[in-house]
């Protein structure tokens, strides 16, 4: 499992955000009750990676390229980059290339252990220089790295399971002024092709039910139910609810890919069982850019490579496989057949947001 090619999804560290939050979080799946996360054994661990990594999109060339850019058209230095969340740290692989020394860091000393192997693995060499690893609180991060240190702050698929102004805080004290902080989310696969856009909600329908038992179920209560709901909304409004203050931040701009034909999340409001209600904190001076591209991270799947990416969008604990057995079988139908590849693309939401003196 040497290869490096996506970012862990938000949700694999969901359950330990909101236990972190004082909210309990008893997932049979998981035998550790400091860090839900962890698995029952190494070797759960290994498979359920090999399979989350092969489903996961690849973040492009132009992708960075547009943080880079942005970055050196508000500063001049790149010595140090933070991936904060770095989950597998395949963004810190990217990183490296642009930056002279990236800090990963997460909440999850699994996370950080499989990022530094990867990373051993990928580079195949004994100088790891270029690299250094942290479990640490991104809330935190402030109090424990120099303040005005970092270049570029890249904190993908887990903002908004953070606090927001404690994080926003804590970023803003790492930067040096000119630094970039670069924000970003994308949520479950899409039927890119129009022709196929009628499967959508089949998948959305199978992979809403499986979170439903967890985000529904009697013994988690109300207040965890709520939690989910936050989360949901912060996602749902496609990092909109972020306040970039301008007495702090300058020349923000937010991103938002395909999003006149999906919704953005790994489930729908459906699955909460609550109403989810997008948020928005943009102000005048921010700049949108709005982009459509259906070849975005394009993924080409049959229904079984399809039902891959379903079962590791989270380590659930069980999953009702026999009620949605039919919906697949409709779904296998309605894309062709067993063999049939049909072209999956997705909603992106990046913000790009630059310190203040």
């Amino acid at each position: 499992m040497s290869r490096i090619s996506s970012r862990a999804t938000s949700f694999s560290r969901l359950a330990f955000g909101l236990h972190k939050r004082g909210i309990c979080t008893t997932l049979p799946l998981f035998h550790d009750t400091k860090n839900v996360w962890k698995l029952e054994s190494v070797q759960d661990e290994a498979q359920y990676w090999d399979g989350y990594l092969s489903t996961r999109p690849k973040y492009t060339p132009e992708f960075y390229d547009l943080i880079y850019s942005y970055h050196d058209a508000h500063s001049n230095s790149s010595n140090l980059a933070h991936d904060v969340g770095c989950g597998p740290g395949q963004v810190s692989e990217k990183l490296a290339q642009q930056f002279k020394h990236v800090v990963l860091s997460d909440t999850n000393a699994s996370h950080v252990d499989f990022a530094r192997y990867a990373l051993s693995e990928q580079h195949n060499r004994s100088d790891q220089s270029a690299f250094s690893f942290a479990v640490a609180e991104a809330e935190r991060l402030g109090e424990q790295y120099p303040r005005k240190s970092t270049d570029l702050v890249a904190c993908a698929l887990t903002f908004p399971l953070l606090d927001t102004e404690a994080t926003l805080h804590s970023f803003r004290t790492l930067l040096k002024p000119g630094g970039t902080l670069a924000i970003w989310f994308y949520g479950r696969a899409h039927f890119s092709e129009p022709d196929f856009a009628h499967c959508q909600h089949l998948l959305n329908e199978i992979i809403d039910h499986h979170f439903g038992q967890m985000i529904q179920a009697k013994e988690m209560g109300p207040v965890f139910r709520e939690q989910w709901k936050s989360t949901a909304e912060g996602i749902a409004s496609w990092l909109d609810y972020i306040p970039f203050h301008e007495s702090k931040w300058q020349d923000v701009q937010r991103y938002k890919w395909n999003a006149s034909w999906t919704t953005m999340g790994f489930f729908t409001p459906q699955a909460c069982g609550l109403d989810v209600n997008p948020i928005s904190r943009v102000k005048s001076a921010e700049r949108i850019f709005e982009i459509e591209d259906r070849n975005l991270w394009r993924k080409d799947w049959t229904v079984t490579q399809l039902k891959t990416f379903v079962n590791h969008i989270f380590p659930f604990a069980t999953t009702d496989q026999e009620s949605v057995q039919p919906i697949w079988e409709q779904l296998e139908q309605d894309m062709g057949g067993a063999h049939a590849r049909r072209a999956f693309s997705w909603p992106v939401a990046l913000n790009l947001a630059s310190r203040r003196s």
